[in-house]
């Protein structure tokens, strides 16, 4: 029972913590579940868009997830918690920690999904822009290379 009580206690005093890095980690979890089933890119000049709508619009929906979800928020807009002494200093205190903490999700989306650099990949291949830069002086075996038949053998 002790034991109990002792983790008991390490989770109450770390709750901030532990919620975040659960969030965390079910958006990463997300994130490999998404891009391996619903993510297949589709190798034509629509490569730029679909690979950053994919890079981008879950992690903004998690973003407004977080604001919704945020009781803070909530309390905020609402004026639940308004007193006489709410001033603008306060007001914008409270909305960067609710920001702050509804940004964890939509981070962790982009950062896992940098890193696993399938959205970034298609992006790439499809911006004529971009591999004029990356291949600037490289002669015709960069652009080869770009291409998305390259990426998808």
């Amino acid at each position: 029972m002790e034991k109990f009580r002792t983790v008991l206690d390490f989770c109450l005093s770390h709750q901030k913590v532990l919620g975040y890095s659960a969030v965390s980690l079910l958006t990463a979890g997300s994130e490999r579940l998404f891009s391996a089933v619903a993510f297949q890119c589709p190798c034509n000049s629509w490569n730029m868009l679909y690979g950053s709508v994919f890079l981008l619009v879950p992690a903004l929906i998690l973003f407004l997830l977080g604001y919704l979800l945020n009781v803070r928020t909530w309390r905020l807009f609402t004026g639940c918690c308004a007193s006489g002494k709410w001033s603008c200093w306060r007001f914008f205190r409270v909305l960067w920690l609710v920001t702050v903490s509804a940004a964890v999700a939509p981070l962790t989306w982009i950062a896992v999904a940098l890193l696993g650099a399938n959205f970034y990949e298609c992006a790439a291949s499809g911006s004529s822009l971009l591999q004029r830069h990356l291949c600037q002086g490289r002669g015709t075996q960069c652009h080869e290379q770009l291409t998305c038949a390259d990426m998808m053998a």
